[in-house]
């Protein structure tokens, strides 16, 4: 069966919510979207560095090379979330 527009040649596979490309996709807990494997991972790992920066913070830790860690991986997930 296929997904596609009539007479669409391509398979089942849906739309990564991020990137948009036609690949696998991978549910995260607490959303509803699904994403691709490399964005799946990119969104995981970036509430992860939220939470220790925030943990950090409350704690009075340096935060300066999470924080540059986060705006790299937020500069990747924006720049394949364009690519579109």
């Amino acid at each position: 069966m296929y997904n596609g527009p009539k007479g669409s040649e391509e398979g089942s596979l849906y739309q990564c919510s991020l990137c948009g490309r036609r690949t696998e996709l991978f549910e995260l807990p607490g959303r509803k979207e699904k994403y691709c494997l490399s964005c799946s991972a990119d969104l995981a790992i970036s509430v992860q560095l939220a939470a220790e920066i925030d943990a950090a913070t409350l704690a009075g830790q340096e935060t300066n090379a999470l924080v540059a860690e986060y705006a790299e991986l937020s500069e990747r997930l924006l720049s394949r979330a364009q690519s579109i």
